[in-house]
């Protein structure tokens, strides 16, 4: 983890609220780093990579942190910071992701799975129980912990059998962590479907994943956020998973 970035620069507002956006350096995390940010919160967004959006959101007052969750020390050295320099935690979004298909070789697919463990199911794991105290500590009447999991987790694509059979163990250990730390901390998952293309996305493969979308549109990022936002709200909704997919799981 960087070690040019601070949170002693953090000064609790009466009444401040704190909220840990991982995979904040572009997309889905930057857009909900940049949200929070407009509520007033306190926001500390996680990313591997620098980019313009990182920058972009440290001009806007978001705290950046630097590490790579492939690396277990990496995602420790980031929880010590934030238990030593927080004085409590509102939410927690685990937005940080791996994507990739399976190929024609075994020992390249199971060093992927490897990754998408390591980010997709240890990180978080450690994550919510290293903060859970930071959590508990908050003088709201409950926190809120978020996991980013795919329509995938339920339905799996055969083409990426790594990423979405850690994908599902991010949703179990969801529905654990809601068991586990309730009443105070509430736990609840999204899965995203076709929110927003990639630059990458052929033509072709838009108009395949569409047409099998019940609304025949791509949704951006606002439907996860606007969900997101709601789950906060929402004072007695926890261990649940909410499709945000214009139907596509249904097709």
């Amino acid at each position: 983890m960087s070690a040019a970035t601070s949170l002693e620069s953090i000064a609790p507002a009466d009444p401040a609220r704190f909220a840990l956006i991982t995979g904040a350096g572009r997309r889905l995390g930057a857009t909900l780093c940049r949200y929070w940010l407009a509520q007033g919160w306190q926001v500390i967004g996680h990313y591997r990579t620098e980019t313009a959006e990182v920058s972009a959101l440290r001009a806007l007052g978001a705290t950046m942190l630097q590490a790579d969750f492939e690396r277990p020390d990496e995602v420790a050295g980031m929880v010590e910071q934030l238990t030593t320099q927080l004085p409590w935690l509102d939410l927690i979004v685990h937005n940080a992701s791996s994507f990739s298909p399976d190929v024609d070789d075994l020992e390249r697919n199971l060093a992927a799975m490897d990754g998408f463990f390591q980010v997709h199911m240890k990180a978080p794991y450690a994550i919510n129980l290293g903060l859970h105290d930071l959590l508990l500590a908050t003088p709201r009447t409950s926190a809120d912990i978020i996991h980013i999991t795919d329509i995938f987790a339920d339905r799996p694509d055969a083409r990426y059998a790594a990423y979405c059979a850690s994908k599902a163990g991010l949703a179990n250990l969801s529905l654990s962590f809601a068991k586990r730390f309730a009443p105070k901390i509430k736990v609840n998952a999204i899965q995203p479907g076709p929110i927003k293309f990639l630059d990458s996305h052929a033509d072709e493969n838009r108009v395949a994943i569409l047409r099998e979308t019940l609304l025949g549109r791509e949704g951006g990022f606002e439907p996860v956020v606007q969900m997101i936002a709601a789950l906060v709200a929402n004072p007695f909704v926890t261990g649940a998973a909410y499709k945000v997919d214009g139907g596509r799981s249904l097709s």
